[in-house]
């Protein structure tokens, strides 16, 4: 039988891995490139879900205990069809583990809302993004490249789609933290923040990424609404995200032709709406199963579907996208009954995210990369509960 004292000090530990586990997850999505940022993000990951005290020990939240049974029935549909498609077993196992680590995601993220807290976890995220851009800016400046070369951001991604989108969740988390009324910033807080900003939106016009740009707009201008009583609202909002997106994607001929002069930076043309065409033609042709997420187009440069809903139509069929879209909105509803300051940032990570899909992130549940950082974490935190109620490991 422990001690107090010993039970102390097991808990200490336990939050010094926690603390290590998600250090290791921002440094090596934030500054470490491609396979080994992926392998050690994982390890992050997993050090913070074992980090917990209670793991195995005591019962999930509910909420969680959903999230995660959601997750197994997509990873069970997932399945059925590889099998119909016939998926040979290598790429097939590929597809499911991404299951099985979104799990660990979400058991890692309650456990870290519960050992460091959310001021510190989007603060650290924050510091973190802050300087990965700075360090980019003088690679990119050193290197030789100008102001008008698209910018590639350091770490994981190695993209200039999902790098800035990294970038872009660490604004909105501070954003939401100033907005925090619980807790308001000091008067000497904000110009720091705001230089720490700099790098990161001078990082993000850089990359010339027009989906993530106007998906952060749109999240931090939502964080100005009202979401209770119900998640009414904030569903219509999520929707409207994505819908611009698409919508401006859509518009683009008439959009460049008006506004552009040449085709270059920000009015290059996007071929989202030819990769659409070869979308809704595979999605007719197998509307029930898909053609599954290990499925590429043949094009060398556009091989994927660039549109989280139309992706997950492609790749897991109708049925999983109108699943998809009906979790979200019981997510929508249960983030009405979230502490403030959490649904807030919550709220605009899952604003953020969809506006995001409206040019990229095919899959979802794709493998290890930012997105997990402002659509899978976020979720973790909102199903976790309130923060004080995660699991801290004391009685």
């Amino acid at each position: 039988m422990m001690t107090p004292d010993s039970s102390a000090r097991d808990l200490a530990v336990r939050n010094a891995l926690c603390v290590a586990g998600y250090l290791l997850l921002l440094v090596s999505a934030y500054f470490i490139a491609k396979n080994l940022s992926a392998k050690l993000m994982i390890a992050g990951l997993v050090t913070i879900a074992v980090s917990d005290p209670t793991l195995l020990r005591e019962r999930l939240p509910r909420p969680l205990e959903w999230g995660l049974a959601a997750l197994a029935g997509f990873a069970a549909w997932t399945v059925l069809g590889l099998l119909v498609n016939g998926i040979p077993l290598g790429p097939a196992s590929d597809a499911v583990a991404n299951f099985a680590l979104l799990a660990v995601a979400l058991l890692a993220g309650r456990r870290l809302l519960a050992c460091c807290g959310l001021r510190f976890i989007l603060g650290a995220l924050f510091a973190v993004a802050s300087l990965s851009a700075l360090l980019t800016l003088v690679l990119h400046f050193g290197g030789g490249l100008s102001l008008a070369d698209r910018l590639v951001p350091l770490g994981r991604p190695s993209n200039s789609i999902p790098g800035a989108g990294g970038l872009c969740i660490a604004l909105i988390g501070i954003v939401a933290l100033l907005g925090d009324r619980s807790r308001p910033a000091t008067p000497a807080t904000i110009p720091l923040v705001a230089l720490a900003a700099l790098p990161i939106v001078v990082a993000v016009a850089m990359t010339q990424s027009r989906g993530p740009i106007l998906a952060t707009v749109v999240a931090l201008a939502a964080t100005r609404l009202p979401w209770r009583p119900d998640g009414w609202r904030l569903f219509a909002v999520v929707l409207l995200a994505w819908s611009l997106t698409t919508a401006l994607i859509v518009i683009e001929p008439w959009l460049r032709a008006m506004l552009c002069v040449d085709q270059s930076n920000f009015c290059r043309p996007s071929s989202r709406q030819q990769i659409w065409t070869w979308v809704f033609e595979h999605i007719s042709q197998r509307p029930l199963l898909g053609f599954t997420p290990v499925f590429r187009f043949a094009d060398s440069l556009f091989n994927h579907a660039h549109n989280g809903l139309f992706g997950t139509a492609m790749y897991f069929g109708v049925p999983a996208l109108v699943a998809a879209l009906a979790t979200t909105f019981v997510y929508c509803r249960h983030l009405a009954t979230v502490d403030g300051g959490l649904s807030t940032f919550c709220a605009a990570a899952l604003i953020f995210s969809f506006g995001y899909m409206g040019s990229d992130l095919p899959n979802p549940f794709s493998f290890v990369n930012m997105h997990f950082f402002f659509l899978w974490l976020p979720i973790a935190f909102a199903l976790a509960g309130r923060s004080e109620e995660a699991a801290t490991g004391s009685d």
